[in-house]
């Protein structure tokens, strides 16, 4: 008996890390999938409204009854126990959410089947999750993000806030991403802002699928990137702890990774050495 047992226990210490890694995989089969239905309900939005983008807002803006103002996704992910953590109204209803009615409201596609992270005061509560983990690029939409916290990374690098697709150009709709998940420390309103120096993370993307996160850029296309700077390939989810304006070594590739997939001007030329 205590043979078999020892066999089991050598048996379940061999599966056990490949049945994670397909765990893992799995995660991000679904995340990419999620986020290619929002690239094509944000395409949709672009043909409706005269090649404009879903609006973007930056510190969790609810919009008034009656108001003209319309967010692609509304609410404030926090550690707390404030009802924007469940409320997926903010998610699917129309009011809240411009993009909802292009995937017919049925389906949470915003949600991170990685992300199950909770604080110790949202378990007392008796929560499952928290409802959003995606979030999109402040630079991409009409709103009020770009007078969030920018800056230019770079000396040759300056930003640029893009409101129609036609005004894609550096980088291209294959290069500019739209929506992403964010590090569940991160996540906080639905405005994702870049990098604004060469050695600081402002938010923080994803890393939950294997230390990689998932992205869906203008194109439609999506993609799984796999992080391999110094911070974020070693990051871990602490709940309850706030993991903003991240301190990272200067040359990150990381950090120029996401520097080159947000909008600039036509006069930017990237540093030489920052390659794809």
């Amino acid at each position: 008996m205590l043979v078999v047992i020892a066999i089991l226990g050598i048996l379940a210490a061999l599966l056990l890390p490949a049945l994670s890694r397909a765990k893992g995989r799995a995660h991000a089969i679904i995340c990419l999938s999620q986020q290619r239905q929002l690239g094509l309900a944000s395409y949709l939005y672009q043909a409706e409204h005269d090649d404009r983008f879903p609006e973007v807002y930056h510190g969790g803006y609810l919009p008034a009854a009656g108001a003209p103002q319309r967010p692609w996704v509304s609410g404030w992910m926090d550690w707390s126990t404030h009802s924007d953590n469940t409320n997926i109204l903010l998610l699917l209803d129309p009011r809240y959410a411009t993009l909802a009615p292009y995937f017919s409201r049925t389906k949470n596609l915003y949600k991170c089947p990685a992300d199950q992270y909770l604080s110790e005061a949202q378990k007392g509560k008796g929560w499952r999750e928290r409802v959003r983990t995606v979030t999109g690029n402040a630079l991409v939409g009409a709103g009020n993000a770009e007078t969030g916290p920018l800056g230019d990374p770079f000396p040759s690098v300056a930003y640029a806030h893009l409101t129609k697709a036609s005004e894609l150009l550096v980088p291209g709709p294959s290069d500019t991403w739209l929506y992403a998940d964010e590090f569940p420390g991160s996540v906080s309103d639905a405005a994702f802002f870049p990098p604004n120096r060469p050695t600081q993370f402002v938010d923080v993307p994803g890393t939950g699928h294997n230390g990689a996160g998932t992205f869906v850029f203008a194109d439609g296309h999506g993609e799984l990137h796999r992080w391999v700077g110094p911070t974020l390939r070693r990051l871990t989810v602490l709940p309850g702890t706030y993991t903003v304006n991240l301190a990272t070594p200067a040359g990150d590739p990381d950090l120029t990774w996401l520097v080159l997939r947000t909008p600039r001007t036509a006069a930017t030329t990237p540093d030489p050495g920052c390659g794809r």
